[in-house]
């Protein structure tokens, strides 16, 4: 079961690249200026180290200059998180309402995952089948910046803080076990890289997506030529 479990939180590290876009590999647990194109799909992530920076009073510091779209700007409430992922983790995923994201004209963000519902996964890990939920906790904290039109990429500018973000992962087969209950997510990064699959450095949400804000919903997905797919949907909140 230990080594099923793995498997499991290395299908999470997997989706926290993949969910909305990519970004640049770094050192695990290092603190990074986010933003820059990269894999996808596995062992080089893309996302600065949770805990990338020192500030965890999870409040709205954090980020460099940025400017956000206008059609962005406001707080937005997470309808559903949907997708699916090939390499490590072949398998499907959804879930995720409540999310709230807050973004201000400058382009500070705020993600808090307090209100997440859990996301439901069947995956195959390694050649065993995986299902089960899991569930962030915690805030984000940085800035962004995107072109003025209703559509484009939106890129974190700055570094990011994700000192507070957890992680809880439930499995329902092949066996029911809690795997991780409010674990910070840095626990699965640096040495605990073989732990996760070699996919490390977590980053969902707030990293570099294709945005539309054209109608009454915010979309952030995968930028085009990403290899996994996934799109986050908002509402206002």
């Amino acid at each position: 079961m230990r080594a099923t479990g793995k498997a499991a939180l290395a299908a999470i590290a997997v989706f926290s690249i993949g969910l909305a876009g990519c970004g640049d590999s770094k050192t695990p647990g290092g603190s990074t200026s986010a933003g820059a194109s990269g894999n996808a799909s596995g062992g080089s992530s893309g996302a600065p180290s949770a805990g990338a920076s020192a500030g965890s009073s999870g409040g709205t510091t954090g980020g460099g200059p940025g400017t956000a779209a206008s059609c962005l700007v406001g707080t937005w409430k997470a309808a559903n998180l949907t997708g699916k992922l090939s390499g490590v983790a072949d398998g499907t995923f959804q879930g995720g309402g409540g999310v709230l994201l807050t973004i201000d004209a400058g382009g500070k963000t705020q993600v808090d995952f307090g209100p997440m519902q859990p996301v439901a996964f069947t995956l195959s890990v390694t050649g065993n089948d995986v299902k089960g939920s899991f569930a962030y906790g915690g805030k984000i904290n940085g800035s962004i910046k995107t072109p003025a039109s209703a559509t484009g990429t939106l890129e974190p500018t700055g570094t990011v803080d994700f000192s507070t973000l957890t992680v809880t992962l439930d499995l329902t087969a092949p066996a029911a076990v809690r795997v991780a209950d409010k674990t910070p997510l840095s626990e699965f990064t640096g040495t605990g890289t073989a732990e996760t699959g070699g996919a490390v450095d977590a980053q969902p949400v707030l990293k570099k997506s294709a945005y539309d804000c054209s109608g009454s919903t915010l979309k952030l997905s995968t930028p085009q030529g990403g290899i996994d797919t996934g799109t986050w949907t908002f509402s206002k909140a």
